[in-house]
């Protein structure tokens, strides 16, 4: 039991403990708790992202490297770099000279662009070159149809850090399969081509392998720029080929309405190894769809740029997206009628 006494003691000790606050402004300190782990706010929007600079280059402007660029661009679109917002775009286009393709990429090293995007061959040999001493920036490269010959790597997996593409091979014994099946009985097949491309030269020589073992003759008629491209397909007429063989040769391709002409005059076939031929005039076409190839090379390039991709450890691969391409009104022009089952099955037709 709580005594009269023992109560006052009580009182008198709270009211001494009140006098003593009021008089120094101090509580008794309380003792801390541990806080509450808070849980994290997520964010109302992406972060701010730097705005990236690309190179990118290419040997020449015709409809197949053009849809490879456009294609490299609306890929990167997708993936969230636009441009003139995150990302900004040099272009440079060599005219089919080497000179001003080295100059073309020595100005991007000067402007310290972050990446370059090289389209064919001569685009990305340059590129390599040219970065080799730094090791870099990186080069992710597109249309080249043996990286390996072209020095650019090893095997697919032996490549140097900093350069990076897929390969972009011609379906060429499909090629000449398809010129089999609606020219049966040709059997001397003639081939204009610019044997300073590496990429000509791999091809030409690929196609004469699988040529012979089909039973077929190859002929050749060089070229070392557009304007040769009309003489040295009736050279190949004048030699009785029976059918023509288009492949994926830069030099020749920026001039292919010449050789179409040639093929209409003289009743010759023209069959080609990319889908953008038949528009430009070839009876049809069993080749890599160049667009693909663009979304593809501009994945790489998105995914580096958001740090998802070690390049050094990225395995060249090769682009298998081939279509087959039909144009009857110019197999028309060359004498030529497709068969309906051609036509049928084939991916897309050039009305």
């Amino acid at each position: 039991m709580i005594t009269k006494r023992f109560f006052h003691m009580i009182i008198d000790a709270l009211l001494a403990a009140s006098l003593l606050i009021a008089a120094t402004g101090c509580a008794p300190q309380a003792t801390a708790t541990p806080a509450a782990t808070a849980a994290p706010i997520e964010p109302t929007e992406a972060p701010a992202q730097q705005n990236f600079v690309i190179g990118m280059v290419t040997i020449a402007s015709h409809p197949s490297l053009d849809q490879i660029q456009q294609g490299v661009k609306d890929q990167l679109k997708e993936a969230g770099f636009v441009e003139g917002q995150n990302l900004t775009i040099h272009s440079g286009n060599a005219q089919g000279d080497m000179a001003t393709m080295n100059t073309i990429v020595q100005q991007f090293l000067d402007q310290k662009v972050d990446l370059i995007v090289a389209t064919t061959t001569a685009a990305a040999q340059t590129a390599y070159k040219l970065t080799q001493e730094a090791g870099g920036p990186p080069v992710f490269y597109n249309g080249v149809s043996n990286p390996f010959a072209a020095g650019l790597a090893t095997t697919p997996d032996d490549h140097p850090a900093w350069v990076i593409g897929n390969q972009l091979l011609d379906p060429v014994e499909q090629t000449l399969k398809l010129i089999q099946e609606v020219v049966p009985d040709a059997k001397k097949i003639g081939v204009v081509y610019n044997p300073s491309e590496a990429n000509s030269t791999y091809l030409f020589d690929l196609a004469n392998g699988f040529s012979k073992d089909m039973g077929l003759e190859l002929v050749g008629a060089s070229v070392s720029n557009s304007n040769e491209i009309a003489a040295a397909a009736e050279t190949l007429v004048g030699r009785g080929v029976q059918a023509f063989l288009a492949i994926n040769d830069n030099t020749v391709t920026s001039g292919f309405e010449a050789w179409v002409k040639v093929a209409n005059d003289n009743q010759i076939p023209l069959i080609g190894t990319s889908a953008s031929m038949p528009p430009l005039g070839a009876a049809a076409s069993y080749g890599v769809n160049p667009y693909q190839e663009g979304l593809d090379s501009g994945d790489l390039v998105a995914r580096f740029l958001k740090g998802e991709l070690d390049i050094a450890k990225t395995p060249v691969m090769v682009q298998d997206a081939v279509l087959l391409t039909v144009n009857p009104g110019a197999a028309v022009k060359q004498g030529l009628t497709l068969p309906q089952a051609l036509i049928d099955r084939a991916d897309k037709v050039i009305e």
